[in-house]
């Protein structure tokens, strides 16, 4: 798994600087999640998507991820609007859809998808290292950034792992399924993914100590704004504080 797929470009979106990125993602993140006013949220979905366009981020990668985040709210639209007490809109036998349920499902839908865009679009175009070293600067602990950066780089390696695992099961003829053999399997699986998870996690760790690491990443070189940045900034900052009068 890489998550630094979309963090290849040199667009206007992929130059701005990370700190700028964050300042904008996070508190319009928090706006889409606390607004329930369909208007407001197809606002920012349209900003998310102005991003992408900005970003030429559209690819059958980001449908893709898009997707995946769906599948999750595919399920509660088959709960939701049976669920929520309210005015029926559809009644077929003991079932019974209401408008209140649609409405919940659909603001749902909105900005799960808003901000999948907008996580896309800022933080998905920032390489994982310049990411962390925004959050340092923005004043984060510097324990904390070091967890964030580690977990983000080998995320993918453990994933490596486990697929490795995987195939090699598979070539031994082994079959999912519903049996006590499979059970404990998988159980065998995980328990060995988590030592050798543990074993690399030792060898980096020492790898480290070796290289003189004390807890944090010494920053060698640091960000600088330019007037393109300034006036991104100023811009959404203007619409972020409309919106939050607006709330």
């Amino acid at each position: 798994m890489n998550i630094e797929l979309f963090s290849q470009g040199n667009t206007l979106v992929h130059r701005l600087d990370p700190r700028v990125k964050l300042m904008v993602f996070i508190p319009a993140a928090f706006l889409c999640a606390a607004s329930n006013e369909p208007h407001r949220l197809i606002a920012f979905s349209l900003a998310g998507v102005l991003l992408i366009t900005l970003g030429r981020l559209w690819s059958p990668l980001l449908w893709q991820r898009m997707l995946t985040v769906n599948m999750f709210v595919f399920l509660l639209w088959l709960t939701l609007p049976f669920s929520v007490q309210g005015t029926p809109l559809i009644t077929a036998g003991p079932f019974q859809v209401s408008q209140e349920g649609i409405r919940l499902s659909s603001l749902i839908t909105l900005k799960t998808n808003t901000i999948a865009f907008m996580t896309i679009a800022l933080a998905g175009t920032t390489p994982v290292i310049s990411l962390a070293h925004a959050l340092h600067h923005l004043g984060l602990p510097s324990k904390l950034v070091t967890v964030f950066y580690l977990f983000c780089r080998y995320t993918g390696v453990v994933t490596k792992e486990f697929e490795t695992m995987r195939q090699t099961l598979k070539a031994r003829g082994f079959t999912p399924s519903t049996s006590m053999h499979t059970i404990r399997t998988w159980a065998y699986v995980a328990g060995m993914l988590f030592i050798r998870s543990f074993e690399r996690a030792e060898r980096v760790y020492n790898s480290l100590l070796l290289r003189g690491f004390h807890g944090d990443f010494r920053l060698m070189d640091h960000f600088s704004t330019t007037s393109r940045d300034d006036i991104l900034f100023l811009a959404l900052s203007l619409c972020s504080l409309s919106l939050i009068m607006l709330l």
